[in-house]
């Protein structure tokens, strides 16, 4: 398990990546004046909208309203949490961090990485040069399969023969006992004390080793498949520091430029079903790792398509792995979650054939045919509890009709729930409202958590559509962006917050956080909103890339101030008539009076602003 990166360790990465240089990796930007502008790679567009800010070391996009910093950016384009976002820029930067908990260096992590490297190329020797009868009986099973000396190289098949053989070979290639046992090569004595490297046993023994590569291709963990008889059938390698099955995918390392070319992810869950289909020729496949699939997997495969299709099995155990699929449907597969959106699908193997014996038995053609008649996930799944209840009878209707609807629930509200809403209507013989109504009131099931503490499906959710800002809104946003800008114009401001001349809520959230952060500027800025809320510290990227110029700041204040005064004046005159004319009504003469001449004077004061004539510089914060 990986520990916290101190945040001594995160500044350091943060300081080593220029924004511009990280963008440009997969923005093509265009210096415009001291910013630089592209398409947005989170929304779809034609013109750019898309901004970044080499001073303040910050990106907003001004059509669908993201905005971040480095760590946000990356977060959001390869679809990962803060620490591994932290992770990714300390590897591009050469940066070693450390992790509080695990007490593991990156240093460390290379050296887990090159044990695994070299564990892999010892099996593969095993296998395909040892005459003994263990390695001739694993080529003989590997053969049956289909899977010959060259599938054997391509993909670095091994065999593990056992016996203190494999510590034996990393002890004499220069790796401690410690880092054997911690890669998950080696299991430490039972009895207490360390007794070196002598006393290790195999992690691995007597099965059919396929290693698990990360993106990189780097070996980081294995799977093993028992030759003969023998219990368990597969073993993979556990938790480590550098292997986490929930978020690591079989064959990831060759299947992503394939995945890539067609927008198309398969997955399968066996290791020899990849091999089967690559060999195929089907190239686009991956296998979960002993494991059901995560959301952490859908991240990693929403990196590189925009399609998943789970290929399972057509027997009743596939099936049920088909229907719990369905849990991860949430609002990254709706049409609103633009350019980000993963579409879910279902393709079951007919005749109860697993992925390996369907495309030997049919050849390629037919399993892509299969693949691209893949069923959407969520009718796949309304399906089967449609067909689990009596729809011949109301009971059974309305029984059909709960269970359907709460798998929908995760995407209320979009698109795709108001076609299910008239899908379930005609299959159910009920109006679209009694269905649409079901769907609303419905509540997803439980969340399935992937098996690493802290994750969740922040990544897949939902973008929010920009906000459309009336007038008020955007000019009092206005203001405190230059507030933002500015850290003299700070203390004066804290005034602002005193009366209800803001109306805007983000911009009184983020008037507060930016006036309490003292003399904070740029990303430093950002970060301290970002404590306060997230939102705000979104809206204040945007702010900050088009704020004006140091010399403008004080004068664009001024009239900003004025024109926020003026729409607040606007909205106390409309809101002290509506009250003069109840009084008016209910004869209550002198109260009436009071009012006509408050609204004189607050239009005495409007016209004043309205006529250009701005507050002074001494006078800036007056209210």
């Amino acid at each position: 398990m990986l520990g916290r990166i101190p945040e001594e360790d995160v500044a350091r990465v943060r300081d080593a990546t220029d924004i511009v240089p990280l963008i440009s990796e997969s923005v093509v930007l265009k210096k415009k004046g001291r910013l630089f502008w592209g398409l947005c790679p989170f929304h779809g567009e034609k013109t750019p909208s898309f901004k970044v800010d080499p001073a303040t070391q910050l990106w907003h996009c001004f059509g669908c309203g993201e905005g971040g910093d480095v760590f946000g950016f990356t977060m959001k384009r390869e679809h990962l949490e803060f620490p591994d976002a932290v992770r990714l820029l300390a590897d591009r930067g050469r940066i070693e961090i450390r992790e509080e908990g695990s007490s593991l260096p990156r240093g460390r992590r290379e050296r887990l990485m090159e044990a695994c490297d070299a564990a892999a190329d010892y099996f593969h020797q095993v296998l395909t040069r040892s005459k003994d009868a263990d390695a001739v009986d694993a080529r003989r099973y590997l053969s049956e399969r289909g899977f010959g000396s060259d599938v054997a190289r391509r993909f670095t098949l091994g065999y593990a023969p056992g016996r203190g053989a494999l510590v034996k070979h990393l002890t004499a290639a220069g790796f401690s006992a410690e880092e054997i046992v911690e890669a998950n090569l080696a299991l430490p004595p039972f009895e207490s004390g360390t007794g070196g490297a002598s006393r290790l046993k195999d992690r691995f023994f007597e099965r059919v080793m396929f290693p698990i590569r990360d993106l990189n291709g780097r070996v980081i963990a294995f799977g093993g498949r028992v030759v003969g008889q023998g219990e368990p059938k597969y073993l993979n390698s556990t938790e480590t520091p550098i292997f986490q099955k929930a978020a690591h995918l079989y064959g990831i390392e060759k299947a992503k430029g394939a995945i890539v070319a067609s927008g198309t992810a398969v997955v399968v869950e066996g290791y020899t079903d990849v091999i089967a289909l690559h060999e195929a020729g089907v190239v686009n496949v991956v296998a979960t790792l002993g494991t059901a699939l995560t959301t952490r997997h859908i991240r990693l495969l929403g990196r590189f398509a925009h399609k998943i299709v789970y290929l399972f099995d057509g027997d009743e155990a596939g099936l049920r792995a088909a229907d719990r699929a369905s849990e991860f449907v949430d609002a990254s597969a709706t049409p609103e979650a633009g350019t980000s959106r993963v579409e879910l699908f279902v393709a079951v193997i007919p005749g109860a054939l697993d992925p390996a014996d369907f495309v030997g038995a049919h050849g390629a053609s037919a399993m892509n045919d299969l693949i691209g008649d893949a069923e959407p996930l969520l009718r796949f799944a309304i399906e089967r509890r449609l067909s689990a209840n009596d729809l011949s009878t109301p009971g059974g209707r309305s029984k059909a009709l709960a269970e359907a609807a709460a798998v929908v629930a995760p995407v209320k509200g979009s698109i795709i729930a108001h076609d299910y809403a008239n899908y379930l209507a005609d299959r159910l013989l009920v109006d679209f409202e009694t269905a649409r109504a079901a769907i609303e009131k419905s509540r997803p099931g439980p969340v399935r958590r992937d098996e690493e503490p802290g994750t969740d499906r922040e990544s897949g959710a939902q973008r929010e559509v920009p906000e459309v800002l009336d007038q008020r809104s955007r000019a009092e946003r206005s203001l405190v962006g230059l507030v933002a800008a500015d850290p003299t114009l700070r203390q004066g401001a804290r005034s602002l917050l005193q009366g209800d001349l803001f109306t805007d809520p983000v911009a009184r959230t983020l008037l507060t956080a930016v006036v309490n952060a003292g003399s904070a500027t740029d990303d430093a800025l950002f970060r301290e909103v970002s404590k306060v809320d997230q939102q705000a510290a979104t809206v204040l990227t945007g702010l900050l890339v088009d704020a004006p110029s140091a010399e403008d700041v004080h004068s664009v204040a001024r009239q900003t101030l004025a024109k926020v005064k003026e729409l607040a004046l606007e909205r106390q005159i409309k809101e002290k008539r509506a009250r003069q004319k109840a009084l008016e009504a209910a004869g209550d003469a002198d109260a009436a009076d009071t009012l006509f001449k408050e609204i004189a004077t607050l239009q005495s004061e409007h016209a004043r602003l309205r006529q250009g004539i701005v507050p002074s510089e001494a006078e800036v914060w007056d209210q």
